[in-house]
């Protein structure tokens, strides 16, 4: 989970107390809740018998009399191999780890708690169909039969920090829903908030400069209190105490019809760009029922399959990056009792309530809500006035109706119609069926707001802004094939730049554009093609930046030219790639660091900025150094750029650029929660590994922004390649393996396969289940 990454840098202390705790206990504690994969359990709930066949890798198979059986297995499986994330997750999505970790994830629970996540999770329940409750129930008894029949025999993270976990509720599967709609929304950063910092430093029209859209909607009554704000600023810091994110989540998927595939039937490829850890956030399963028979990618917390096949058809998700919330800046009354609506007043709800904080006093917490939604303190020392949320998610109707849908569908002209009711996280959902046929589409449901685009706050006050409802599924971007291929990596999917009513940050270009390249190099594919398409590490942006940056230099800024020019763009472990990255991070800085902190804008944002400015399509101003008596132009801040980058990377590694560790900048670890442990630490991470491969390219590992540690924390979770129609020839790898436990051989197991760019094949028919079967076990009633 994303969370356990904020985690890791506050722990310590409490880690260190509980050091000689841990090295008193022993190898028994290490033991622990180990899986259990083999004989014969009888389980509460189930109606008929449900079959669990494990491959090599540890992946699943269940056979069983209905979907919701294998609900009520998936959940014991799901607690079998990842009880600890359960159990964290939905601490998380509640606000409840500070009881356990103490006062370093207070300001996490107290996120958790101002979003209303849990809140959120209950009323989505009492709005999921019938199916989808029986399942969500049926999960949650899965999970509670392995909780009772383990009692104290849990997995080390629970022992150690003494975590004997509630029974399991639908409400805590919901949970996981609102984490992962909150991880993958652009609320994360606060871009509205980054945007009116703008607009109070540097007035509307370079506003409008660095949004890049000129007909982008500043609301007057925003624009003057903007001008306010600047008339009386006393030197507070720019873009404001909340940094932007060191991840912008996003993801490849592709997929080639009949007249493009090798194979004979579509293939599909996926994967998904999420934080890394361990254990990792998917569990691959497959499903064997009269009345369910899916394989794929499923979401420990949560029943069914995310991204999978099934006997006729493929899926697979990328995140649109939708703007799915809008902040209202409020007129509170004396009292802080209402907001001002028009002429008159809105009420507010007030609650007050506390964070119970292990070794410490309890953190009280005020929540109040509008008519609106959640309702943010002011925030005085970033000009901020008490704020409205609105997101879509509120909204959320039945999240898994559409996937179990997915999963019966036959041709993908049956998709739309069973998925209108999911809101959100809003994905591009790509598919093939076996006949051919291929589908993009919007998944989710898009904000219908009265007046604006939602890029800068609205004054809450005025009855012109808002939202009425969401739109119509049916309203929703949806492409046809262009030459028998669809291709979607979080950029522009609007049919023109201003088409319709979608709002997003999309990612650059350079992903889509790179897939399509080599998509464009040879006729037909096979499914192992694309899983080798999945480690390319060339990247177009590199490309088109260096070429943006043509000009004459001498000294150090030629040689640095010089390299880059020759080098083709490939993100490898060693070579040029250490010198455009370096030139990339100084170049940013040159052009926009005496006026911004670079390290709170997004990457996508930094590389959209630095390429359309190289083009001239933003005001050269942004080029002087306002710290300086001189006017820096283009030509000199470029130079400036090449000619640091260089020294710096013969400082470290010498004249010969061919030498240069890119890896020594782009390193991955896989971390655990216990992973900062003294000693036994160890046990529980892997790595670091020198990685390949940036933000900008097809393997997609970026670095967090300028002045941030350069560890690679973001990465392809899992990698999915589906023949549609023949489940025996897909392909799937993650990075780490299927088990959390890390003394079972299935906690690493698939790591090396990952790190080597490399995939294993996955079974569907009964023929090669029973061949690859190594151990059963079978549940009954």
């Amino acid at each position: 989970m994303a969370v356990m990454k904020k985690l890791l840098l506050r722990w310590l202390p409490a880690l260190l107390a509980i050091f000689g705790v841990v090295a008193a206990a022993g190898l028994w504690v290490m033991r622990s809740g180990l899986p259990q994969r083999d004989g014969e359990l009888r389980l509460a709930g189930l109606h008929a018998p449900v079959e669990v066949r494990w491959d090599r890798y540890g992946v699943p198979h269940l056979k069983g009399g209905s979907g919701r059986d294998l609900a009520l297995a998936l959940g014991f499986l799901h607690a079998n191999d990842r009880m600890t994330q359960l159990e964290l997750g939905r601490r998380a999505a509640a606000g409840r780890l500070a009881e356990v970790f103490g006062p370093g994830a207070v300001q996490m629970d107290a996120e958790a708690r101002m979003l209303r996540l849990r809140e959120a999770a209950e009323a989505t329940l009492n709005r999921v169909g019938p199916e989808s409750r029986a399942w969500f129930d049926a999960y949650a008894a899965g999970v509670n039969a392995w909780l009772e029949r383990r009692g104290d025999d849990l997995p080390p993270t629970l022992k150690l920090f003494g975590i004997r976990p509630e029974p399991w509720t639908p409400v805590d599967s919901l949970g996981f829903v609102f984490l992962m709609a909150r991880d993958l929304s652009f609320w994360q950063g606060r871009p509205e908030e980054m945007r009116f910092e703008w607009l109070r430093r540097f007035g509307p029209e370079r506003t409008q400069d660095l949004l890049g859209e000129k007909d982008a909607h500043l609301p007057p009554a925003i624009v003057a209190m903007a001008e306010a704000e600047r008339a009386r600023d006393t030197g507070r810091p720019g873009n404001g105490s909340v940094p932007a994110p060191d991840l912008a989540h996003g993801s490849n998927n592709w997929a080639v019809g009949l007249s493009r595939s090798a194979e004979g039937l579509p293939l599909l490829a996926n994967d998904l760009h999420l934080p890394m850890q361990l254990p990792g956030l998917w569990y691959q399963a497959h499903f064997r029922a009269p009345d369910y028979e899916v394989m794929g990618i499923t979401l420990p917390g949560v029943p069914g399959v995310i991204v999978g096949q099934n006997r006729d058809l493929a899926w697979a998700l990328t995140n649109v990056m939708m703007d799915d919330s809008d902040l209202f800046f409020e007129e509170l009354d004396p009292a802080g009792e209402r907001v001002r609506r028009g002429d008159g007043w809105a009420p507010v709800t007030t609650e007050r309530v506390e964070i119970p904080v292990r070794w410490a006093r309890p953190v009280p917490l005020t929540l109040q809500t509008s008519d609106r939604g959640p309702l943010l303190p002011a925030e005085p020392t970033r000009g901020l006035p008490p704020r409205s949320l609105t997101w879509t998610a509120y909204l959320q109707d039945d999240p898994l109706a559409a996937f179990l849908h997915l999963g019966r569908a036959r041709r993908v002209a049956d998709i739309p119609a069973g998925i209108g009711g999911f809101v959100a996280p809003a994905q591009n959902l790509v598919a093939a069926d076996r006949a051919g046929s291929l589908l993009h589409v919007l998944l989710g449901r898009m904000p219908r707001r009265l007046q604006g685009d939602g890029r800068l706050p609205a004054p809450g006050h005025d009855a012109a802004y808002g939202w009425d409802g969401l739109r119509d599924a049916s309203e929703n971007p949806r492409r046809a094939p262009a030459d028998d291929a669809l291709v979607t990596a979080n950029d522009d999917i609007r049919p023109t730049a201003a088409a319709g009513p979608l709002t997003a940050d999309f990612d650059g270009p350079a992903r889509a554009k790179r897939i399509r390249e080599l998509l464009g190099q040879k006729p037909r594919w096979l499914a192992a093609d694309f899983a080798a398409m999945q480690g390319d590490a060339v990247s177009r942006f590199a490309r088109e930046l260096v070429a943006l940056g043509e000009g004459t230099y001498v000294g150090s800024a030629a040689l640095a030219y010089d390299a880059l020019v020759r080098w083709d763009g490939r993100m490898g472990v060693d070579g040029a790639s250490a010198l455009f990255t370096l030139f990339e991070k100084r170049l940013a800085e040159a052009i926009f660091g005496d006026e911004l902190d670079v390290a709170q804008v997004s990457g996508p944002v930094r590389r959209e900025w630095l390429v359309r400015i190289l083009r001239g399509g933003m005001n050269a101003a942004w080029f002087d150094d306002v710290a300086t008596p001189e006017v820096e132009t283009r030509e000199t801040i470029l130079a400036k750029a090449l000619a640091e980058s260089w020294d710096e990377g013969v400082e470290r590694w010498g004249e010969d650029v061919s030498r240069w560790e890119y890896g020594e900048l782009h390193r991955l670890t896989l971390r655990h929660p216990l992973g900062m442990l003294p000693v036994v630490g160890r046990l529980f991470n892997r790595g670091p590994f020198p990685v390949g491969g940036s933000a900008t390219t097809i393997a997609a590992f970026p670095l967090p922004g300028p002045g941030k540690a350069a560890r690679v924390n973001e990465g392809p979770t899992v990698r999915w390649v589906a023949v549609a129609g023949d489940g025996d020839r897909s392909l799937a790898v993650l990075p780490g393996g299927q088990s959390g436990h890390p003394l079972d051989p299935h906690y690493d197991d698939q790591l090396d396969l990952y790190l080597r760019g490399a995939t294993h094949p996955v079974t569907w028919s009964e023929e090669a289940i029973a061949a690859a079967t190594v151990s059963t076990l079978k549940l009954h009633p």
